[in-house]
C-alpha cells in the first residue's frame, strides 16, 4: 500500500482540529484568524527553540 505524503500531513492536521471549516466566515474573521494562525506559528517556534536548546545541553552534559 503506497501512503501519499499529504494525506498523511492532513490526518496529523486533523489532530490538532485542522483544516477548519472556512465557509462562511467573513473577510474580517478570516483577517483575524490568519493573525491568530501566525502568532501560534511563532509561539511553537519559541518552544521548538527552546526544546532544542534544552536537548543540546543535555547532551553536551552526558558527552562529558
Amino acid at each position: 500500500m503506497i501512503v501519499n505524503e499529504d494525506d498523511l500531513a492532513l490526518a496529523k492536521a486533523g489532530e490538532f482540529g485542522l483544516p477548519r471549516n472556512l465557509d462562511g466566515m467573513s473577510v474580517e474573521s478570516l483577517k483575524d484568524y490568519r493573525v491568530a494562525l501566525e502568532q501560534e506559528i511563532k509561539h511553537v517556534d519559541n518552544a521548538l527553540t527552546h526544546r532544542k536548546g534544552a536537548a543540546a545541553g543535555a547532551e553536551a552534559l552526558f558527552k562529558n
